[in-house]
């Protein structure tokens, strides 16, 4: 199975559908501003090659998905999501191993909200990813995001679009 990948803004036209939208969408439980992100950041990203969105998918479903930055200063995997049923069955390895491969980076920053912590615990370990911050406020306030392999630069004022 391969994981299909979406580098450019003419590309995300046509595989990134509703179905992925909304996917990502429901991402704003954890970070509030991920749509105006994703317009703003990801699709503009797309087009400069520096950013890359990786996506497992059946015919119905989207399975995996991961969206990557690759810029001179940082290197960083913004979202890394496995449906639950596909979990322990490798796909979240192959996701960071596509995204090590195009990052260039064998230790790429990661943040995990802390809700979702446990989740990530055995593929971050088995991964050598190693915790380097706290951000408590970053995306929403009183909420923990841990920060493996890199630090978050300090808000100016307000969430942070990355």
């Amino acid at each position: 199975m391969q994981l299909n990948c979406v580098d450019s803004a003419e590309i995300a036209r046509t595989h990134v559908d509703s179905t992925a939208l909304s996917l990502i969408s429901s991402f704003a439980r954890f970070y509030p501003d991920i749509e105006d992100w994703f317009a703003l950041k990801v699709i503009p990203g797309l087009a400069d090659g520096t950013r890359r969105i990786l996506i497992d998918r059946d015919v119905n479903s989207v399975r995996g998905l991961a969206i990557l930055k690759k810029e001179a200063d940082e290197r960083k995997i913004c979202t890394l999501w496995v449906h639950p049923n596909q979990r322990k069955h490798g796909l979240g390895q192959r996701l960071i191993d596509e995204s090590i491969t195009w990052l260039e980076c064998k230790k790429p920053t990661l943040t995990v909200p802390e809700e979702a912590i446990a989740d990530f615990h055995g593929l971050l370990a088995r991964n050598g990813f190693e915790l380097r911050q706290h951000a408590i406020d970053y995306y929403r306030p009183g909420v923990c995001e841990f920060v493996y392999n890199g630090s978050l630069p300090t808000p100016l004022a307000g969430p942070m679009l990355q």
